[in-house]
């Protein structure tokens, strides 16, 4: 990754911070424009600085990410990934390597797949050329995906019967190897770009530390909203399915047609009308059992038996079911732009929906999943015409009534639009920043309400009436959603700390010197504090042998010549402490496998951080001595 990438990386992120849109607005680009994170970002000077020595590592508050929880559907919880923005940066840069490293292959594959019925998506189309040119909104992507299957499925249900496969993955994108992915992406460069992008077993493990950094394991892929380049490695990561299903449909099924989106995807087998339904069955078990042994042994990935269903479609009536169980966004036709309805009435189907979920979780406590139509009805309030016709006072009198006595505990069912649509009705919004309020104010936090509170922080009509009692909840709260909410009170870009004080120019003069601090970094992420520590004392270790210059072998270069260096610019209890980090590495099983003599004594993360601390006052002393001395 050069600074080409990171600059593109930049651009594309710029696009997605500058659009204005409701629609797409979300907690993490909303914090990175808040703060102007990007301004400061030159794309020469950030890959000079923190990439092109791995100095990323060395500096954990810039390159942090930090995980929370938001509601997802009826009492689950789905983990997003907020990244600060030089590590975002440095993600976005990953995907345009891939991105680049893969375009020979996927652009000579794309008509062939099409032309073979197997369509696939990933959410955008990002722009190697002009990436402020990008595609950057899935809706898009997702109608395309969404009409594809809809248009083969009527298509091939003409005299025929069509069994239609809607697979999905268990826990997708925190089941992604790590090592897998770096060799599938391998496999999809041609040998001249491996060649002219340096895609080598070394660029590999920067690639797989890059994303242990972020993710501090070696499985799974940052989720957030509008993430495009999670999208896109996942969608890289599975296209060894797209050639699986395309060798089945060459062999054994020719009718065969596969769609898919990121992990989302639908497999469609025409058969005679005269096939009895019970052979149809064991056809496309037989199918599903072999995609899921492949997903199994050549993916570490398995299907989800509650979620992959087989429906077996014989008219255009069940087409029709199809495309509400299988959510399938049906769009009526003509939609309010193409001089169909009016928008008044498109917003009267949408008061029918809302009035529905109202009465229902009146009657009954709860709403289901929204039905696809209901879904579909509500987003239509979206369109331009609607979305203005949305300002009117007869709108906004429609809307004040539907939202009376609406229960919030409605709102995550689909909260986007309807956030915006009570943004268009002053009183029940109010109403609604009055619950939020005093629910943030609550013992008993629900995570519904800071849901809530993001969504209403993000209105434009948002008012600053959740800053008090969000930054009253900071004082004794250490939850990090917290922590990003007041953020949007008030900004407040990391410190550039580091995590090693050495200076920059040291790192960087002494290449072995950084590989050790990386090293380090990525034994405490993994929690491996006996590992870590001795990385560590191996850092400080190397830093005395640069630091010295004499002609000592760095085989030969031991405890002894690190004390008799100090000596001049330490005193007796930094000396003794720098005794005590050798005498505790050399009595653990890291340092000495195999040595009966070592006693088993495994660091503990207290005394791993008490002693980074300490060694990096050492550290700071000893520049500060070491300059003094030149300098006379």
């Amino acid at each position: 990754m050069a600074e080409d990438h990171i600059r593109k990386s930049i651009e594309l992120l710029n696009l997605q911070i500058q659009s204005k849109s409701r629609i797409h607005r979300c907690l993490g680009l909303e914090i990175l424009r808040r703060e102007n994170a990007l301004n400061g970002i030159n794309p020469e000077q950030f890959y000079s600085d923190y990439i092109r020595n791995d100095l990323c590592f060395n500096y954990p508050g810039l390159f942090c990410v930090t995980p929370y929880y938001i509601p997802k559907g009826d009492g689950g919880v789905r983990q997003l990934h907020f990244m600060e923005a030089p590590l975002r940066v440095l993600y976005y840069a990953l995907g345009f390597y891939c991105l680049e490293l893969t375009q020979t292959i996927r652009t000579q594959l794309a008509p062939i797949n099409r032309n073979s019925s197997i369509d696939t998506h990933y959410g955008a189309k990002i722009r190697l050329d002009k990436p402020q040119k990008s595609q950057i909104y899935y809706k898009e992507d997702y109608q395309e995906f969404n009409r594809d299957i809809r248009q083969t499925v009527r298509r091939h249900v003409q005299q025929h019967k069509v069994a239609v496969l809607h697979i999905d993955i268990q826990d997708f994108f925190n089941s992604i190897d790590h090592s897998n992915l770096v060799e599938i992406i391998d496999s999809q460069a041609t040998p001249e770009s491996r060649l002219s992008l340096r895609y080598d077993e070394s660029t590999k493990l920067a690639v797989r530390d890059i994303l242990f950094l972020i993710m501090q394991r070696h499985e799974g892929l940052p989720l957030s909203k509008q993430n495009i380049v999670s999208n896109l490695l996942s969608h890289l990561f599975l296209c060894p399915v797209d050639n699986f299903m395309r060798r089945i449909q060459i062999d054994t099924l020719p009718s065969l047609t596969f769609h898919r989106y990121v992990d989302d995807m639908f497999v469609t087998v025409q058969f005679q009308s005269t096939e009895t339904n019970e052979n149809i069955g064991a056809t496309m078990l037989n199918l599903s059992t072999n995609i899921g042994a492949f997903l199994s042994s050549n993916l570490d990935l398995r299907l989800n038996p509650l979620k992959t269903r087989l429906d077996i479609i014989t008219s255009e009536d069940e087409v029709n079911q199809l495309i509400e169980r299988s959510r399938l966004i049906s769009f009526y036709n003509p939609l309010p732009e193409k001089k169909g309805e009016s928008p008044q009435l498109t917003l009267n189907r949408a008061i029918s929906v809302l009035n529905s979920m109202k009465t229902t979780f009146m009657k009954q406590g709860f709403v289901g999943r929204i039905a696809t139509n209901d879904d579909l009805a509500l987003k239509q309030c979206f369109q331009r015409a609607v979305t203005h016709y949305t300002q009117s006072e007869q709108a906004r009198l429609q809307l004040e009534t539907v939202f009376q006595n609406w229960n919030p505990a409605l709102m995550p069912k689909s909260i986007t639009i309807l956030m915006f649509l009570v943004s268009r009705a002053p009183n029940a919004l109010q109403i609604l920043i009055n619950y939020v309020v005093n629910n943030l104010n609550n013992t008993l936090l629900s995570l519904n309400t800071i849901y809530l509170a993001e969504h209403l922080m993000l209105l434009d009509q948002y008012n600053n009436q959740l800053n008090t009692p969000i930054s009253n909840l900071l004082q004794g709260s250490s939850d990090p959603y917290i922590k990003l909410l007041s953020r949007l009170i008030t900004p407040s870009i990391p410190a550039n700390n580091s995590y090693i004080q050495i200076q920059n120019q040291c790192l960087v003069e002494y290449d072995s010197l950084m590989k050790q601090v990386r090293r380090t970094v990525l034994a405490e992420k993994l929690s491996l504090y006996s590992l870590a520590y001795n990385h560590l004392l191996n850092t400080f270790q190397e830093w005395c042998y640069c630091k010295q210059g004499k002609n000592i072998g760095r085989n030969n270069y031991d405890r002894n010549n690190v004390i008799d260096w100090l000596t001049p610019i330490a005193d007796n209890d930094e000396l003794t402490f720098i005794i005590t980090l050798f005498d505790r590495r050399n009595r653990n099983t890291i340092s000495h496998p195999g040595d009966e003599k070592v006693e088993v004594s495994p660091i503990s993360k207290a005394e791993y951080e008490k002693h980074l601390r300490r060694l990096n006052l050492c550290l700071l002393n000893f520049s500060r001595r070491l300059s003094l001395q030149n300098q006379s």
